[in-house]
């Protein structure tokens, strides 16, 4: 199944979508041109699929389309961005 993807600027949430279904949400703040990735969560049953990845995407998607730093607050956005090099110019880690 397809992993949908809304970004609620006003709420701060990054949220994915297995149908009619929520499996994950980011928390995020926006601050001094910086979006602060606050919160990674997947939901129970929806672990290791790749779901919390395309919501760290989603954000740096985000972020890069209003220019934007990254600064990753959680544990897993950190470890997304250790990976993921090509980001390393734009974020705060």
């Amino acid at each position: 199944m397809r992993t949908n993807i809304i970004i609620n600027n006003n709420r701060g949430e990054v949220q994915a979508f297995e149908g009619d279904v929520q499996v994950g949400q980011i928390n995020f703040n926006i601050a001094d041109g910086v979006l602060s990735i606050e919160h990674t969560g997947v939901v129970e049953g929806f672990e290791r699929k790749g779901i919390a990845g395309i919501l760290v995407q989603a954000a740096t998607d985000y972020a890069v389309h209003h220019n934007l730093k990254i600064k990753p607050v959680c544990s897993y956005a950190q470890h997304w961005y250790k990976h993921n090099r090509q980001y390393k110019n734009i974020g705060e880690f």
